[in-house]
């Protein structure tokens, strides 16, 4: 008993040994550059499209704040937006684009379409995702010659789960980012019951027009030979016409032969049978 209790604390201490390995923290370094780094990276691109595209422009009015009053001798958001004609909150939105834009250290090249792309699907998935209200875990990995680095922000409706991956060749520019939302395993379960079930009605469908496919394999053939006979039959009836008129013609003659035999007996006063009549000849 011991020695098993023994072997039970062992594999346990073991498995512990293992989680904590796999464990990181913000002074690790992975491809030159240490967690912190990729964690906040990614945290300022979540929360600048998150807080900005869902409708919270505090960040915006903030950041314009500080750089009036630090370019324009403390003039306030108040006073460009009188010097411009307009109201406070066009001043924002005139503002929202290059804010956006400017997010982040990275320098992209500039046919890099990236930040656009990532605009693009933060603005297709911020409707289903509510209100942002900040960030969830973060993760970093390194598998083979790329790194991963995944953030979770909390939406008042649906989280958003942030990717970029990274070169480890080069780890300042991501080679791809996106974003899409985080759909809970009940929801998985029943968009994967959904294709399921999809699936197998095509198949259905497939063997049914196959079926009918095959069926008239099996009918062209006997309509075909149909049409053949009726064609055969259309092109065999003249043949029959002169016999029905020949076996016409010999019953006239027979009927004619039946009434001259009677006028001559007749006129002799013989009996049809003591004369047999060989031919008629017609005079014209």
């Amino acid at each position: 008993m011991k020695k098993k209790l023994s072997l039970f604390l062992c594999a346990l201490v073991l498995a512990l040994g293992v989680t904590a390995c796999g464990e990181v923290s913000d002074d690790d370094v992975i491809a030159d550059r240490t967690v912190k780094e990729y964690r906040d990276e990614i945290t300022e691109y979540m929360e600048a499209y998150g807080s900005v595209l869902s409708g919270d422009d505090s960040q915006i009015r903030e950041d314009l704040s500080q750089q009036l009053a630090m370019y324009y001798n403390g003039a306030t958001l108040e006073d460009l937006a009188e010097a411009q004609g307009v109201t406070v909150d066009e001043v924002v939105d005139l503002y929202k684009e290059s804010y956006l834009d400017s997010v982040g250290q990275i320098v992209f090249p500039e046919d890099s379409t990236l930040v656009a792309d990532l605009r693009e699907e933060f603005q297709e998935c911020i409707d289903e995702a509510g209100d942002y209200e900040g960030v969830k875990e973060f993760t970093v990995e390194k598998s083979g010659k790329t790194v991963t680095s995944t953030i979770v922000g909390d939406f008042s409706k649906r989280d958003l789960k942030m990717t970029f991956v990274y070169s480890t060749l080069d780890t300042t520019v991501p080679t791809a980012m996106n974003v899409e939302p985080v759909y809970t395993l009940g929801e998985t379960m029943q968009k994967a019951a959904l294709n399921t079930v999809m699936g197998i009605l095509i198949v259905f469908c497939m063997l049914i027009i196959m079926s009918g496919v095959i069926k008239c394999f099996e009918i062209i053939p006997k309509l075909q030979n149909k049409a053949k006979e009726k064609a055969e039959n259309v092109a065999a009836t003249p043949a029959v016409a002169p016999v029905q008129s020949a076996v016409k013609n010999e019953t006239d003659d027979l009927q004619l032969v039946a009434v001259i035999a009677a006028a001559i007996a007749a006129s002799t006063g013989a009996s049809t049978d003591s004369f047999v009549v060989r031919s008629i000849k017609k005079r014209r």
